[in-house]
């Protein structure tokens, strides 16, 4: 496949609700939908919980999928490392599992009919 139809392709799968395409290519990487005609650098925050970093990307004409890390945290084997020496900090805790421990209320700010399970 092509570069252009790389592109082509996740911004086809962008209209559908759930789509395995999209949900490979974000694990990594980040889409920032442009229209830019010519080259424009951007700075990015690293999306690695813990880390603060900015770095920069380029947003090049015809392409949507960018890294979502920073230098520092491409490898799979960097982001762990970092993270568990993240958690090794003193008050850092992990969230282990999230659950709904009661019904919310429509008056919440929840639209009415809405189904948490």
């Amino acid at each position: 496949m092509s570069d252009g139809n790389v592109e082509k392709a996740i911004l086809a799968a962008m209209l559908k609700p759930s789509s395995p395409l999209l949900e490979r290519v974000t694990l990594h990487n980040q889409i920032l939908v442009h229209n830019f005609k010519q080259a424009v650098e951007r700075g990015c925050e690293c999306q690695l919980i813990g880390c603060t970093q900015s770095f920069a990307i380029t947003l090049v004409p015809n392409q949507v999928l960018y890294p979502k890390y920073c230098d520092d945290h491409r490898t799979e084997f960097r982001r762990k490392e970092f993270l568990r020496r993240f958690l090794e900090r003193p008050g850092v805790h992990p969230i282990r599992e999230f659950r709904i421990i009661a019904e919310p209320s429509t008056g919440a700010g929840l639209p009415s009919g809405f189904d948490p399970r």
